[in-house]
Protein backbone atom coordinates (compact mmCIF):
# COMPACT_ATOMS: atom_id res chain seq x y z
CA UNK A 1 0.00 0.00 0.00
CA UNK A 2 3.06 2.63 0.36
CA UNK A 3 3.29 2.25 -3.30
CA UNK A 4 -0.38 3.84 -3.50
CA UNK A 5 0.91 6.27 -1.15
CA UNK A 6 3.66 7.06 -3.54
CA UNK A 7 1.15 7.58 -6.13
CA UNK A 8 -0.95 9.55 -4.60
CA UNK A 9 2.10 12.40 -3.76
CA UNK A 10 3.25 12.31 -7.29
CA UNK A 11 0.65 12.66 -8.53
CA UNK A 12 0.72 16.32 -7.15
CA UNK A 13 4.24 16.36 -6.42
CA UNK A 14 6.07 15.13 -9.59
CA UNK A 15 9.14 12.52 -9.75
CA UNK A 16 12.13 13.92 -11.64
CA UNK A 17 15.46 12.22 -12.68
CA UNK A 18 18.58 13.91 -11.82
CA UNK A 19 22.35 12.60 -12.20
CA UNK A 20 23.09 13.37 -8.34
CA UNK A 21 19.01 12.36 -6.99
CA UNK A 22 19.70 15.59 -4.81
CA UNK A 23 21.86 14.02 -2.73
CA UNK A 24 25.39 12.25 -2.81
CA UNK A 25 26.15 9.61 -1.47
CA UNK A 26 29.97 6.97 -0.65
CA UNK A 27 30.51 4.01 1.06
CA UNK A 28 33.04 4.47 4.28
CA UNK A 29 34.41 1.80 6.00
CA UNK A 30 36.14 1.92 9.62
CA UNK A 31 39.47 0.16 8.57
CA UNK A 32 41.96 -0.04 5.54
CA UNK A 33 42.91 -3.66 5.92
CA UNK A 34 41.04 -6.76 7.09
CA UNK A 35 41.68 -10.60 7.61
CA UNK A 36 40.20 -13.64 6.75
CA UNK A 37 36.77 -13.73 8.86
CA UNK A 38 36.87 -10.78 10.09
CA UNK A 39 33.83 -8.26 10.38
CA UNK A 40 34.00 -4.44 10.30
CA UNK A 41 32.29 -1.95 10.38
CA UNK A 42 30.91 0.53 7.56
CA UNK A 43 28.40 3.18 6.69
CA UNK A 44 26.52 4.36 3.81
CA UNK A 45 27.12 8.07 3.97
CA UNK A 46 24.33 10.17 2.41
CA UNK A 47 24.19 14.27 1.96
CA UNK A 48 21.06 15.47 0.96
CA UNK A 49 20.96 18.78 -0.52
CA UNK A 50 19.52 22.12 1.59
CA UNK A 51 15.79 22.02 1.47
CA UNK A 52 15.29 18.26 0.40
CA UNK A 53 14.83 15.06 2.62
CA UNK A 54 15.54 11.31 2.33
CA UNK A 55 13.62 8.28 3.97
CA UNK A 56 13.78 6.06 7.07
CA UNK A 57 13.24 2.33 7.06
CA UNK A 58 9.60 2.82 7.48
CA UNK A 59 9.08 6.00 4.92
CA UNK A 60 5.50 6.44 6.03
CA UNK A 61 3.06 7.71 3.55
CA UNK A 62 5.33 8.70 0.84
CA UNK A 63 8.80 8.01 -0.12
CA UNK A 64 11.09 5.16 -0.65
CA UNK A 65 13.92 4.07 1.89
CA UNK A 66 17.30 4.09 0.33
CA UNK A 67 19.04 0.50 -0.14
CA UNK A 68 22.23 -0.58 -1.84
CA UNK A 69 22.47 -3.67 -3.85
CA UNK A 70 25.80 -5.16 -3.80
CA UNK A 71 28.53 -6.30 -5.88
CA UNK A 72 30.82 -8.06 -4.01
CA UNK A 73 33.92 -10.20 -4.26
CA UNK A 74 33.17 -13.91 -3.75
CA UNK A 75 32.93 -14.88 0.24
CA UNK A 76 32.01 -11.60 1.12
CA UNK A 77 29.02 -10.24 3.01
CA UNK A 78 27.02 -7.21 3.90
CA UNK A 79 24.66 -6.92 7.15
CA UNK A 80 21.31 -5.40 6.54
CA UNK A 81 21.17 -1.22 6.82
CA UNK A 82 20.95 -0.33 10.13
CA UNK A 83 18.93 3.31 10.32
CA UNK A 84 19.60 5.63 13.28
CA UNK A 85 15.87 7.47 14.97
CA UNK A 86 14.71 9.65 11.94
CA UNK A 87 12.55 13.00 11.61
CA UNK A 88 9.26 13.74 11.12
CA UNK A 89 8.23 15.18 8.02
CA UNK A 90 4.40 16.64 7.12
CA UNK A 91 4.19 17.28 2.98
CA UNK A 92 0.61 18.90 2.35
CA UNK A 93 -1.29 15.88 3.81
CA UNK A 94 1.09 13.20 4.02
CA UNK A 95 3.53 12.34 6.86
CA UNK A 96 6.99 10.16 6.31
CA UNK A 97 9.52 9.71 8.53
CA UNK A 98 13.38 10.71 6.68
CA UNK A 99 16.58 12.79 6.75
CA UNK A 100 17.86 15.96 6.20
CA UNK A 101 21.29 16.87 5.86
CA UNK A 102 24.19 14.82 6.37
CA UNK A 103 23.51 10.99 7.29
CA UNK A 104 25.60 7.60 8.10
CA UNK A 105 23.81 4.43 7.63
CA UNK A 106 26.17 1.89 9.42
CA UNK A 107 26.53 -1.72 8.49
CA UNK A 108 28.79 -4.86 8.73
CA UNK A 109 31.13 -5.86 6.32
CA UNK A 110 32.18 -9.57 7.16
CA UNK A 111 35.01 -10.82 5.05
CA UNK A 112 35.09 -15.16 4.16
CA UNK A 113 37.51 -17.82 5.46
CA UNK A 114 40.43 -17.10 3.34
CA UNK A 115 41.38 -13.85 1.33
CA UNK A 116 44.72 -12.62 -0.03
CA UNK A 117 45.47 -9.60 -1.95
CA UNK A 118 42.95 -6.64 -2.65
CA UNK A 119 39.46 -6.52 -2.35
CA UNK A 120 36.86 -4.05 -4.04
CA UNK A 121 33.84 -3.48 -1.94
CA UNK A 122 30.88 -1.85 -4.77
CA UNK A 123 27.45 -1.67 -4.68
CA UNK A 124 24.64 0.49 -5.78
CA UNK A 125 22.76 2.84 -3.77
CA UNK A 126 19.32 3.62 -4.83
CA UNK A 127 17.19 6.25 -3.01
CA UNK A 128 14.17 9.16 -3.53
CA UNK A 129 14.70 13.02 -2.28
CA UNK A 130 11.81 14.95 -1.79
CA UNK A 131 10.81 18.54 -1.12
CA UNK A 132 8.07 20.24 -0.76
CA UNK A 133 7.33 20.68 -4.37
CA UNK A 134 8.33 17.23 -6.14
CA UNK A 135 10.25 14.25 -5.77
CA UNK A 136 13.71 12.82 -7.52
CA UNK A 137 14.83 9.47 -7.66
CA UNK A 138 18.86 9.06 -7.34
CA UNK A 139 21.51 6.06 -7.93
CA UNK A 140 25.09 6.21 -7.25
CA UNK A 141 27.78 3.46 -7.38
CA UNK A 142 29.94 3.43 -4.67
CA UNK A 143 33.06 1.27 -3.67
CA UNK A 144 36.32 0.87 -1.27
CA UNK A 145 39.47 -0.56 -1.63
CA UNK A 146 40.70 -2.89 1.49
CA UNK A 147 43.78 -4.57 1.79
CA UNK A 148 44.66 -7.97 3.46
CA UNK A 149 46.47 -7.93 7.04
CA UNK A 150 46.09 -7.17 10.21
CA UNK A 151 42.88 -5.11 10.81
CA UNK A 152 44.13 -1.00 10.38
CA UNK A 153 42.08 1.87 11.45
CA UNK A 154 41.02 3.88 8.65
CA UNK A 155 40.40 7.87 9.30
CA UNK A 156 36.53 7.32 9.60
CA UNK A 157 36.52 4.95 12.19
CA UNK A 158 35.62 7.01 14.97
CA UNK A 159 32.90 8.72 12.66
CA UNK A 160 31.59 5.27 11.61
CA UNK A 161 31.51 4.04 15.88
CA UNK A 162 29.86 7.38 16.75
CA UNK A 163 27.23 6.72 14.43
CA UNK A 164 26.70 3.12 16.05
CA UNK A 165 26.44 4.71 19.12
CA UNK A 166 23.48 6.51 18.11
CA UNK A 167 21.57 3.18 16.86
CA UNK A 168 18.48 2.56 18.48
CA UNK A 169 19.08 0.12 21.32
CA UNK A 170 16.62 -2.33 23.25
CA UNK A 171 16.29 -1.78 26.57
CA UNK A 172 15.27 -5.24 28.37
CA UNK A 173 12.91 -3.07 31.22
CA UNK A 174 10.92 -1.66 28.69
CA UNK A 175 7.42 -3.70 28.05
CA UNK A 176 5.12 -2.46 25.65
CA UNK A 177 1.46 -3.99 25.30
CA UNK A 178 -1.13 -3.26 22.82
CA UNK A 179 -4.71 -3.79 22.73
CA UNK A 180 -7.29 -2.75 20.20
CA UNK A 181 -10.92 -1.61 19.77
CA UNK A 182 -11.91 -0.89 16.13
CA UNK A 183 -9.70 1.19 14.91
CA UNK A 184 -7.82 2.72 18.21
CA UNK A 185 -4.80 0.98 19.08
CA UNK A 186 -3.94 1.43 23.25
CA UNK A 187 -0.24 1.29 23.94
CA UNK A 188 0.86 0.67 27.42
CA UNK A 189 4.83 0.68 28.52
CA UNK A 190 5.85 -0.37 31.57
CA UNK A 191 9.69 -0.25 32.89
CA UNK A 192 10.10 3.38 32.13
CA UNK A 193 9.96 4.85 35.07
CA UNK A 194 14.12 6.10 34.63
CA UNK A 195 12.68 7.68 31.17
CA UNK A 196 10.77 10.70 31.18
CA UNK A 197 8.70 10.48 27.87
CA UNK A 198 6.18 13.66 28.08
CA UNK A 199 7.82 14.82 24.93
CA UNK A 200 9.23 11.78 23.60
CA UNK A 201 9.24 11.12 19.82
CA UNK A 202 8.20 8.00 18.80
CA UNK A 203 8.43 6.21 15.05
CA UNK A 204 6.36 3.06 14.14
CA UNK A 205 9.08 0.33 12.57
CA UNK A 206 6.43 -1.47 11.64
CA UNK A 207 4.99 -0.48 8.64
CA UNK A 208 1.14 0.06 7.97
CA UNK A 209 0.61 -0.19 11.53
CA UNK A 210 0.20 3.34 12.98
CA UNK A 211 -1.65 6.37 10.95
CA UNK A 212 1.87 8.40 10.33
CA UNK A 213 0.44 11.49 10.10
CA UNK A 214 -0.96 11.14 14.11
CA UNK A 215 1.33 11.95 16.95
CA UNK A 216 1.61 9.57 19.67
CA UNK A 217 1.32 11.66 23.11
CA UNK A 218 1.69 9.65 26.38
CA UNK A 219 0.74 10.42 29.38
CA UNK A 220 2.38 9.05 32.59
CA UNK A 221 0.63 6.31 35.03
CA UNK A 222 1.12 4.97 38.66
CA UNK A 223 2.53 2.14 36.59
CA UNK A 224 4.22 3.52 33.37
CA UNK A 225 2.91 5.36 30.44
CA UNK A 226 -0.02 5.20 28.41
CA UNK A 227 -1.18 6.48 24.47
CA UNK A 228 -3.80 5.83 22.04
CA UNK A 229 -3.25 5.70 18.34
CA UNK A 230 -5.09 5.95 15.05
CA UNK A 231 -4.53 2.72 13.53
CA UNK A 232 -3.27 2.92 9.49
CA UNK A 233 -6.04 2.32 7.11
CA UNK A 234 -4.35 0.11 5.70
CA UNK A 235 -3.42 -2.12 8.23
CA UNK A 236 -4.65 -5.91 9.23
CA UNK A 237 -7.99 -6.15 10.40
CA UNK A 238 -5.84 -7.19 13.88
CA UNK A 239 -2.69 -5.99 14.78
CA UNK A 240 -0.18 -9.11 15.48
CA UNK A 241 3.37 -7.18 15.98
CA UNK A 242 4.23 -3.32 16.29
CA UNK A 243 7.90 -2.07 17.05
CA UNK A 244 8.23 1.49 18.05
CA UNK A 245 11.51 3.66 18.13
CA UNK A 246 11.58 5.75 20.98
CA UNK A 247 13.55 9.05 21.38
CA UNK A 248 13.03 10.92 24.84
CA UNK A 249 14.65 14.50 25.63
CA UNK A 250 15.99 13.07 27.93
CA UNK A 251 18.46 11.58 27.94
CA UNK A 252 18.78 12.09 24.52
CA UNK A 253 19.08 8.39 22.89
CA UNK A 254 16.98 5.76 20.79
CA UNK A 255 14.98 2.61 22.31
CA UNK A 256 13.47 -0.08 20.29
CA UNK A 257 10.71 -1.48 21.93
CA UNK A 258 8.77 -4.23 20.19
CA UNK A 259 5.23 -6.26 20.71
CA UNK A 260 4.32 -9.24 19.15
CA UNK A 261 0.60 -10.96 19.71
Amino acid sequence: MRKWFLFLFLMIHPLQSEENGRARAELIISHTSIQAGQSIPAAIRMVYEKGWHGYWINPGESGMRTEVEWQLPAGWTAGPLQFPAPKRFVTGELASYGYEGELLIPLILTAPASIEGAHTIQGSVSWLACNDKSCVSGEATVQVELATGKALPSSQAAVIDAAMAKLPTVDQSLQLTVTQAGDVVNLTLTGAAHLDLREAEFFPVTEQALDPGEVLVWKKTATGYEARAKKNEYADKELSQLSLVIVPKSPLRAFLVEWKK
